[in-house]
């Protein structure tokens, strides 16, 4: 293994930059004499991410990254907002600023939101009007909206297909530049995208198309190899003609299961880097877009069985992704695409294969990840952005939307810093949109009114009951001083309990699905330990009959107990001969 003194790595997942000062053909907003190009309040509430911020969360990271002295900068795909043409030059305006200032180098690889096909594809987002209503801008000109003031056509909005979405991005990884000691792709040592395509089939076979892949393999410095797997994969759609709208799959529920079957060479090449660089004594990372393992703590059973198919459930790789990956010999591969913060481990026989999932700049909790990497052990630090100061600019706009349209924005606008903007982001999003979309209408109207002593009641609830009938079941629950003991005796506070509602529980539940270790800065200790006691209720239920309420809460908490669970995911040092995985302990 190399040396223990080689450079720090920053790692960026999902920074989602929207470039709020680019010129994307609208007149914006003005706000003490600058032009905005300013997203809706209103989209940032229903979105799993915020727009505007981005400006300032990606300028901020990088800002810390460039303090700490790190030189190597990792952009773990979702580097734009939507790969507008106009969007991906501000990322590039960005990164050409900090490379000229401090002397950092950038390796991109590719997500989902940046680049599309072989052609790409339109783009149509509502922007902010001087009067507080709003326009909508569109690479589409046959786009209409009846609410909008107007709809203003935008080549600037366009998301790009392969290789002409890479351009701007070209000095950030994806071609061979000075400066690199080695650098390689699946298909040999020439950058040129003509001699980087491969074939992929529709379903039917009677479609076959030639795209780009953009993988590559980077020496940054001695003795250290940055494996960049571009893993969008984007397959031919049965019986639509080749070029057009919708001849290709979205790559984003696709991943590593649809990498297995379209892009096995890229397994192979992997394979092969691995080999040499055993031989050569190189520390080979691997990064890609989306995960190798799932990052939600085993409970994607428990998720279907609740919900269904949801989008997140669509996106977890199959455990034969894991076992590919494994025989090409990787064991340490960083992802994104999810806004998780996590750390999952298989192991094979004496084999393993670590995945440390990263969290978003643009959602909770809101960080990026540095490695330090040694001679047998690879250190991960996390470091969040939650300190950063809202913007004034972004409290103006906001204020002028709200004001003629009412909306509702709940605790967003009454936080001082990022970190409780991303915190109530994610709390306002449970109602907004994780109820309306994934939950059953039943569980989601006891939700809704209930709180955690309704839940602790229900949970000792002998009978077995449907959501029809949990109202009356909690009504007689109360006036049983029998059940009421047994609250008492299992250590609860009803009143305490009754304090917190149902949605607060479900709004930790999902910061700490999505934060993991993180999430435990933002929920109390008590929350907590309220949260397991009720979780340890169901658990113990003599019956749990299929349809009935209290086995639906029962893995709902099962499956918080779960994420709280997990292996270490803030600060930890993962042993490449073992694979052991320890904390890293904060220094007093």
């Amino acid at each position: 293994m190399p040396p223990v003194n080689h450079p720090r790595i920053a790692i960026i997942a999902d920074a989602h930059f929207h470039d709020l000062y680019a010129d994307y053909g609208f007149p914006g907003i003005v706000q003490d004499d600058r032009r905005l190009t300013f997203r809706l309040l209103a989209d940032t509430a229903r979105s799993t991410r915020v727009f505007n911020e981005s400006y300032f969360a990606f300028h901020h990271a990088l800002d810390d990254i460039a303090k700490r002295g790190i030189r190597h900068v990792v952009l773990l795909g979702d580097y734009s907002d939507d790969g507008q043409v106009e969007t991906v030059k501000g990322v590039k305006r960005v990164l050409d600023s900090y490379a000229a200032r401090f002397g950092m180098r950038f390796y991109a690889t590719t997500g989902n939101h940046d680049i599309f096909g072989a052609d790409g594809r339109h783009r149509s987002k509502r922007f902010l009007n001087e009067d507080g209503g709003y326009s909508i801008l569109s690479s589409d000109p046959h786009v209409r909206d009846r609410g909008a003031h107007k709809v203003i056509a935008s080549d600037r909005m366009y998301c790009q297909g392969y290789p002409d979405g890479l351009d701007a991005m070209a000095d950030f990884g994806f071609y061979p530049r000075a400066g690199d000691l080695h650098w390689e792709t699946p298909f040999g040592t020439d950058g040129d995208p003509a001699t980087r395509l491969y074939k992929v089939h529709s379903p039917d076979g009677k479609t076959t198309r030639s795209l780009m892949d953009a993988s590559y393999l980077t020496e940054p410095f001695p003795g250290v190899w940055l494996l960049m797997i571009d893993a969008n994969v984007f397959a031919p759609v049965d019986g639509v003609v080749p070029g057009e709208e919708g001849d290709l799959t979205d790559s984003t529920s696709a991943g590593w299961n649809a990498m297995l079957v379209h892009k096995r060479f890229v397994l192979d090449w992997m394979a092969d880097v691995s080999r040499r660089a055993s031989i050569k004594g190189k520390c080979l990372l691997a990064f890609s877009h989306y995960p190798v393992l799932d990052p939600l703590d085993g409970t994607v059973e428990d998720e279907v069985a609740l919900l269904g198919r949801t989008g997140m459930a669509e996106r977890i790789p199959q455990a034969d992704v894991a076992e590919a990956l494994i025989a090409a010999g990787i064991d340490i591969h960083f992802s994104g695409h999810l806004h998780v913060n996590d750390t999952a481990q298989y192991r094979s026989g004496d084999h393993f294969l670590t995945n440390v999932a990263m969290p978003s700049l643009v959602a909770f909790p809101g960080a990026y990840k540095v490695l330090t990497i040694g001679e047998q052990r690879i250190d991960v630090e996390t470091v969040g952005i939650e300190t950063m100061p809202l913007d004034d600019d972004l409290r103006q706009g906001y204020q002028q939307e709200i004001l003629p349209s009412r909306l509702e924005a709940g605790g967003l606008l009454e936080v001082d810093d990022y970190g409780g903007f991303l915190f109530e982001h994610l709390g306002h999003l449970v109602g907004r949109r994780y109820l309306k979309r994934e939950w059953p209408k039943d569980i989601t109207a006891m939700i809704r009114s209930l709180d955690l002593a309704d839940l602790a009641a229900l949970a000792l609830v002998q009978e077995p009951v449907t959501a029809a009938d949990a109202r009356a079941a909690l009504a007689a629950a109360r006036n049983d001083p029998a059940l009421q003991q047994r609250l008492t005796d299992a250590g609860l506070d009803s009143a305490g309990l009754a304090g917190i509602s149902a949605m607060a529980f479900l709004a930790d539940w999902y910061r700490l699905r999505m934060g993991s270790e993180l999430a435990l800065d933002w929920i109390s200790e008590q929350k907590i330990a309220s949260y397991l006691a009720v979780g340890k209720l169901f658990a113990e239920r003599d019956s749990q009959a299929p349809g009935a309420v209290q086995a639906q809460f029962t893995l709902i908490f099962r499956m918080f107990s779960k994420y709280l669970s997990g292996l270490p995911s803030r600060n930890f040092g993962i042993d490449r001969i073992t694979g052991v995985i320890e904390p890293i302990l904060a220094k007093s």
